[in-house]
């Protein structure tokens, strides 16, 4: 039987819940915390079978193996620190300003204590998990939310937050691409359907693509229509803005 508890029913535990809960593992139960009590509640109606909702957050850590803490930063450190955790408890770090160290003097020193990083992709089961340290077991549990990226270093982990960082700025080149399509007379529904398969489709080559990615963006004909795409914005310097900001963002995720 695998037992998970989530200490803070925000988003992201939302999200990955609810990709175990889509998993199939045979045994599974979930204890999230009543803090968001509408998103917890929401949860407990959609898997009955699976769900719970904790009394208090003690509750959840009780009920539980593996601990996930997906607190908001601001109040991490006092809610853990008026918890209860036994050392047979494994610990999923889930706050970006939550050190491992500072985790293990909160809670002690046990066998299992690791930063992740999954995004809301996880409810459908897709897309990156970061793991560290690169523990088997971690990875294989997070394996059933997404596809888990092993790092070695914190310093790593905050590179990889920080790519995170340009989510929003996707979803709006991607509403761009769609409304010039509408502006030139392609129905939305039409219009979406294809940019996103496009894009898509795209970074599934790109992520197969045994040479460098460069050589993929060049492997194209001269003055044909990626020419024409790419020479207008590399003379624009339209891709700088987008490694430009990642440098404040990582300084933050660093700080913060």
């Amino acid at each position: 039987m695998m037992k998970l508890g989530f200490i803070g029913t925000g988003i992201i535990t939302t999200a990955v819940a609810t990709g175990f809960c889509e998993s199939g593992i045979e045994g599974l139960s979930i204890a999230v915390s009543p803090r968001n009590r509408e998103r917890a509640q929401a949860l407990r109606e959609k898997y009955p079978d699976i769900i719970t909702v904790g009394a208090d957050n003690q509750e959840v850590v009780d009920r539980s193996d593996w601990v996930f803490a997906a607190l908001l930063p601001a109040a991490a450190e006092e809610v853990i620190a008026g918890l209860s955790f036994p050392p047979d408890k494994h610990f999923i770090n889930l706050v970006a300003t939550l050190s491992l160290k500072r985790a293990e003097e909160l809670i002690g020193t046990r066998a299992i204590i690791a930063d992740v990083v999954p995004l809301t992709f996880a409810a459908n089961r897709f897309g990156p998990v970061v793991v560290y340290p690169p523990i088997p077991a971690v990875r294989d549990l997070m394996s059933h939310v997404g596809t888990p990226v092993l790092v070695e270093t914190p310093d790593q982990i905050a590179i990889l937050r920080s790519v995170t960082g340009l989510m929003s700025a996707y979803y709006m080149l991607l509403t761009r691409l769609t409304g010039w399509c509408v502006d030139n007379g392609l129905d939305e529904p039409a219009a979406r359907k294809y940019v996103t398969a496009f894009t898509s489709a795209l970074s599934q080559k790109a992520s197969a693509w045994p040479g460098t990615l460069e050589d993929l963006a060049r492997e194209m004909t001269p003055g044909g229509l990626n020419w024409m795409g790419l020479t207008h914005l590399e003379e624009k310097d339209a891709f700088g803005p987008w490694t430009e900001i990642l440098g404040p963002v990582l300084e933050k995720v660093k700080k913060e």
